[in-house]
């Protein structure tokens, strides 16, 4: 048991304690103002002097009220922190430190954010400071273990197991059917006016039965994920046609089926529409389609682009009945946005409380390498290998996002097979 004295309690302080002791370390651990109550391997997140032995920890203002702060990162010792102070135990405020990067406090009141209101991922504290791509939190998690183990002489370890998420998000189900007359003919003479020789030989083969539609890749995703025993949830856009969102109707009895049957094997979130943007009552009309589909609770989602904002997007899936959301990731780069692989509960500052909302972080997406960050096939694996790592020596959790189209093998995505592959070996 860890006891932790604290000369205050707040909701705050409460929510990070949880993410640390229960959610990494799964251990046991009282939190008390009152020194009558101290026992155990103690902490000590005051300034006070104790006199049983402790392990301190100074706190910084940030967790006593509700104040927003944007801390300085520093490097001490090869170790990068913030609320760094030198006069305790642990040389930095972790507990203010990890609710700064999970809370998302540098998301709110942002003052740019890119072409789709996004917040600018060149503005994140991780990124300007060149550790987006390690799991800072849990690092951070295991070594105040480490060192409480050192000071009281104990074994306390966390029992979790690297773990893998193969999630794919379904923008458009095919390529070429069931998107009706009129589409069809349109992307028919785009392809010829533009003169795109493998999409009219697509069309044609497809139409010849010689081969499948080029997004329909369900099957070998199948095959690959039972192989390898992968967790797999696919997100399906069901939000209604534009500029942006561009799957076939939800009504459509080929999309339908789709989902029905992957719901088979696999579990099914939804896909919040560009459109859904700061509108929950469109996103609970695309909960309710999905819904309808599959006959059953819809409780998962990942927002399309990854456009969401804090804290009005989360509060929006909060009050639609969302219960994990796996939107925690760069669009144009690899990383941890958060800080950390761990799935983390949306905390509310605007209203300072935790809520039941579960947020899992991904690593990477497909189209944030080749599209945004241009990388090659081989550079591609090497820098995937990399971050994995990261994540397996610290038994994390490892998502990744991928799309059916980018499994295709054609076009532009010849060859990313074997970068998807290589992820999960």
């Amino acid at each position: 048991m860890i006891t932790i004295y604290s000369s205050f309690v707040s909701n705050r302080l409460i929510y990070v304690l949880d993410f640390i002791f229960s959610e990494i370390l799964d251990v046991k651990y009282f939190l008390t103002e009152n020194k009558q109550n101290l026992n155990g391997d103690i902490i000590n997140y005051s300034n006070e002097k104790l006199e049983l032995e402790n392990y301190q920890i100074s706190p910084s203002s940030l967790l006593i009220g509700n104040g927003f702060e944007k801390p300085i990162g520093k490097f001490q010792k090869d170790v990068f922190c913030f609320f760094d102070n030198s006069n305790d135990d642990h040389g930095f405020d972790i507990f203010s430190a990890i609710f700064y990067l999970i809370s998302r406090m540098e998301e709110y009141n942002l003052s740019k954010v890119d072409i789709h209101g996004r917040f600018i991922s060149s503005d994140s504290i991780l990124v300007q400071n060149g550790i987006e791509q390690k799991p800072i939190v849990d690092l951070w998690v295991y070594n105040l273990m480490d060192k409480l183990n050192q000071k009281f002489k104990t074994n306390i370890s966390s029992k979790r197991l690297y773990s893998k998420n193969c999630s794919f998000d379904i923008d458009n189900a095919f390529a070429f059917k069931h998107k009706g007359i009129v589409r069809y003919l349109a992307s028919l003479l785009k392809d010829v006016i533009k003169f795109k020789k493998n999409k009219l030989s697509q069309r044609f083969q497809m139409l010849q039965g010689k081969s499948n539609d080029p997004y329909d890749t369900y099957n070998y995703i199948l095959d690959y994920c039972t192989k390898n025993h992968l967790n797999q949830i696919y997100f399906f856009l069901l939000g209604n046609y534009g500029k942006n969102d561009k799957n076939i109707s939800y009504k459509h009895l080929a999309l339908k089926t789709l989902i029905q049957n992957i719901s088979k094997y696999a579990k099914v979130g939804i896909h919040p529409s560009y459109n859904s943007f700061h509108k929950k009552e469109k996103i609970k009309t695309e909960m309710d389609r999905l819904k309808a589909i599959v006959e059953a609770k819809v409780n998962s989602s990942r927002f399309h682009y990854l456009r969401f904002t804090f804290p009005f997007s989360y509060q929006n899936l909060v009050d639609s009945g969302i219960k994990e959301d796996y939107s925690m990731g760069y669009s144009d780069r690899i990383g941890f946005r958060a800080g950390t692989c761990t799935p983390f509960y949306f905390y509310d500052l605007e209203n300072e409380i935790s809520s039941d909302l579960k947020i899992i972080p991904f690593a990477y997406m497909d189209g944030a390498l080749k599209d945004r960050q241009n990388l090659s096939i081989d550079q591609a694996i090497i820098d995937i290998q990399k971050i994995k790592k990261e994540v397996q020596g610290i038994n994390g959790q490892f998502t990744a996002i991928w799309h059916n189209e980018s499994l295709s093998d054609k076009d532009r995505w010849i060859g990313w097979r074997r970068v998807f592959e290589s992820t999960w070996e």
